[in-house]
Parts: C-alpha cells; sequence; structure tokens
C-alpha cells in the first residue's frame, strides 16, 4: 500500500460531507497526511432567446466566489482540529476539477459522501461521485447515509474486510486493505462470492463439484494472500448476489471499512465484482474503498 501523504476531500458543505469527516481525521492523523478541502463552483451558463446559439459561458461574480470561500474556510473546522488543512475554492466542473486536482498533486486517496435523490435514494450515487469513481485512479473512500454520523465522533477502525473477484488487479486490492489494516492494527477478512452464473457455480452441479469449485476458489484466495505477503486471514466463499453477499458479510463482521476493486480503465473492465462496485457502494452499512 502506499503511503497517503495527501487526502483530496471535495466538499459540498452537506450535511453528508460534514458526517465523513470523522474518517478524513482518522485516515489523515494516522498517515500524518494533509488534507485537502476543495470546493467546486459550477460555471453558469445563458442560453440564446433564439435557441439557434450555443451556450454562452456567464463568468461567475468575484462576490459569489468569495461568499464560497469564506464557507469553504469555516466548513469543518472544529472536526479537523489539529489536521494540517489546505482550503480550495474552484470555478468549474466539478468532475473535471477534482480529476485534474488528484493528477497534478499526487493525491493518494479521495474522500467523498455518496448519495442517491428523492425516492430513488438508495438506488442511485451522486452523479459526482459517480464520474470520480470513474475518472480517477487513486482509491476513493464513499459512504452512504452519513449525515446521520457524529462528525465530532471519533473513527476506529478494528475491522477490515476485502472483496476481491480473482482477476489480475485483485493483488492491488488486497495490498492496499492489507496495509491499511496493519497500519490500524486490525483484523482482515477476505471474500470472494460465488454466483449461481458462470463457471464458480452451476445450478446443476452436484455437490461434489459444488465443493470442489469452492476448494479451488479457496485454493487461489490462498495463493493471493502469499503473492501479497499477507497473514492468514478469515476466508468466506459465500453464494449468491454479489452486492447482497459483501455488505451482508461485512455488516455481520461490524467492519469499520469495506476495502473493493474497481475498473480503471476500458482494458481492465472485466471482472464481476467491479460490475457490481456501484450496488456495494449503495448498499454498504460502512464506508467503501473503491481500490
Amino acid at each position: 500500500m502506499p503511503p497517503i501523504s495527501r487526502i483530496l476531500v471535495p466538499v459540498d458543505f452537506s450535511a453528508r460531507c460534514l458526517g465523513m469527516m470523522p474518517y478524513v481525521k482518522a485516515l489523515a492523523r494516522q498517515y500524518q497526511a494533509e488534507v485537502v478541502l476543495l470546493h467546486v463552483v459550477n460555471p453558469v451558463y445563458a442560453i440564446p432567446e433564439t435557441g439557434i446559439s450555443a451556450p454562452v459561458l456567464v463568468p461567475v461574480p468575484q462576490w459569489f466566489l468569495a461568499e464560497k470561500e469564506r464557507e469553504v474556510e469555516r466548513f469543518a473546522v472544529a472536526e479537523l482540529e489539529g489536521i494540517r488543512v489546505r482550503r480550495l475554492t474552484y470555478e468549474g466542473e466539478p468532475e473535471a476539477q477534482i480529476a485534474a486536482f488528484t493528477k497534478a498533486e499526487d493525491v493518494q486517496l479521495v474522500i467523498m459522501p455518496t448519495h442517491g435523490h428523492g425516492i430513488l435514494r438508495r438506488y442511485l450515487i451522486g452523479s459526482v461521485t459517480a464520474k470520480v469513481l470513474h475518472d480517477v485512479t487513486c482509491p476513493v473512500l464513499t459512504g452512504t447515509h452519513m449525515e446521520t454520523h457524529d462528525s465530532l465522533a471519533d473513527v476506529k477502525i478494528s475491522h477490515v474486510a476485502c472483496a476481491v473477484d480473482l482477476s489480475a488487479h485483485s493483488y492491488v486490492v488486497l495490498a492496499w486493505a492489507s496495509g491499511l489494516a496493519a497500519d490500524f492494527g486490525a483484523k482482515l477478512s477476505l471474500l470472494h462470492v460465488m454466483t449461481s452464473s458462470g463457471p464458480d457455480l452451476d445450478q446443476d452441479a452436484s455437490a461434489g463439484i459444488q465443493r470442489s469449485w469452492e476448494d479451488a476458489v479457496r485454493a487461489e484466495l490462498d495463493k493471493l494472500q502469499a503473492a501479497v505477503g499477507v497473514p492468514a486471514a478469515n476466508i468466506c466463499i459465500p453464494r449468491g448476489n454479489v452486492a447482497r453477499e459483501v455488505c451482508g458479510y461485512a455488516k455481520s463482521l461490524g467492519a469499520g471499512l469495506l476495502v473493493i476493486g474497481r475498473s480503471v480503465s476500458d482494458a481492465d473492465s472485466g471482472g464481476r465484482l467491479r460490475t457490481n462496485s456501484y450496488s456495494i457502494i449503495r448498499l454498504a452499512s460502512c464506508p467503501v474503498a473503491s481500490v
């Protein structure tokens, strides 16, 4: 796991964002990392009355930018007491500015809440979060329902759950989870879900064949642990829906953090777990680190 020296926290001043601060503080304190609070002011476009010409970009008034800068300066002061914090206000498309900042400033971790809207709240993640998950290459830590968290509470990460799909990327995912668990003195549990479709589990297969597949998966998980250099972790190989099984297992452990993999390029889009990453992020009861 690479050292975390800089954490980017996109800020929208919401209760959800404030609810993420205990995790920001815990990680920043553990790694002595700089926290960058970044608020991005969306550009305004005017549509000509004729409807023929393209929309025209209207500059954001300086007084409005100045007000947002003051809001950023006031945001989460008590929650991040004792942490090295840089506070910035940019103008532009939030997704593009966040992605550009992570690259330009060598950010090792992005932390942000996720949410849906209205009656679809549990089924959607915010559009900015979704785009950030797609565009940035560093790990992204997200959390649902964070408006209910005490923003001044201390967070103790005592158990880390790591779900892998046994693709080549699983090495990176487990290495990151293992490193974080070791740094926090936390237990580590490893999970792979065998689904009801594909080679893991044939519905018509005999119990013996099914056990054979499970033994093969367990052997692959053992090899993965050995390759990463992870001490023997708790291993779980459930069968069923990937998102439900992963989230249910993390909840049953009382995990403080769930680590999963996600595709970082079109050429690396294979693997069932990563096709289920959005569902896992939506359903998880604890924050999810997507690596």
